[in-house]
């Protein structure tokens, strides 16, 4: 089982972007970034987007280089600075939108063209507030190429509490049995629990003790740790496929009612494709 996201992209084209004007005069790209209050000139912007998943790099004129990672919605699921020296910052992991500030100003997908500004802190270790960590911001105004994955319409989508809740990021046990904790920039972590990577299709009706189930739980700032909930719901498993010799794919949809001592949470519309 893979702990990694499977974004599944064509070879990537030859080529990157650089931060001038086209042309025609018109759409010029731009790139902004301030290390700890220190100007910083990038140049070799490369954008891509793959499905609704979009990336942008750049490489800094002292050496360094940024890479951000995020989806169309606005979600933010990585932002990633190594140093001239090769030391590598990352975002926080949990919780994304409570320790660092992005947002997409603009996303112009018949032009295939992106701006986006972004500033917080980024640290050494991602699970760590308290590991050495540095201060940034900047923007970027870029136009993006277009790659189609191998393997289209992977991903989980929700609507909870009747907001729509894309997943940005997951992960893992790594063993036979299956479970995933997928999260957003958000609070909120949606978990697949299933007995097997080989479950069959049909539906499966849950309650907080199942071994095949879906879970919930939010992102508590005060302990940095997820606080899970009881979950009632249905589970249904529409296709699992082996699609190479070391990947399968299973696709599904659920809806689940959380509930804790405050209260609960609906979740409903629920649908998944994801890789093992």
């Amino acid at each position: 089982m893979k702990n990694f996201k499977l974004i599944c992209l064509l070879v990537l084209a030859i080529g990157v972007f650089s931060c001038s004007s086209d042309s025609d005069g018109e759409n010029s790209d731009s790139a902004a970034l301030t290390v700890n209050g220190n100007p910083v000139t990038l140049s070799n912007v490369f954008a891509q987007k793959s499905e609704r998943t979009i990336a942008i790099s750049a490489i800094g004129s002292n050496g360094s280089s940024i890479e951000l990672l995020f989806n169309k919605f606005g979600d933010l699921e990585s932002v990633l600075y190594d140093t001239e020296n090769g030391d590598s910052y990352y975002n926080y992991q949990y919780f994304k939108s409570n320790y660092f500030t992005f947002n997409i100003v603009s996303l112009n997908e018949s032009t295939n063209r992106v701006k986006v500004t972004y500033n917080g802190t980024l640290y050494t270790n991602e699970n760590d507030l308290n590991s050495g960590s540095i201060t940034i911001s900047g923007s970027f105004d870029t136009e993006y190429i277009n790659q189609t994955p191998l393997i289209t319409g992977t991903g989980l989508f929700c609507k909870i509490a009747g907001q729509d809740w894309y997943e940005t990021d997951f992960w893992d046990n790594g063993f036979s049995n299956v479970d995933r904790k997928f999260i957003s920039d958000d609070d909120k972590m949606i978990v697949m629990n299933l007995t097997e990577e080989t479950i069959g299709t049909g539906t499966y009706t849950f309650t907080n003790n199942s071994s095949n189930k879906i879970g919930f739980a939010k992102f508590n700032t005060t302990t940095k740790e997820y606080d899970f909930y009881q979950t009632t719901g249905t589970l249904t498993i529409t296709s699992n496929t082996i699609v190479s010799s070391f990947i399968r794919i299973i696709e599904g949809t659920f809806s689940l009612t959380a509930t804790n001592s405050s209260g609960s949470i609906q979740v409903t519309n629920g649908t998944f494709k994801t890789n093992f």
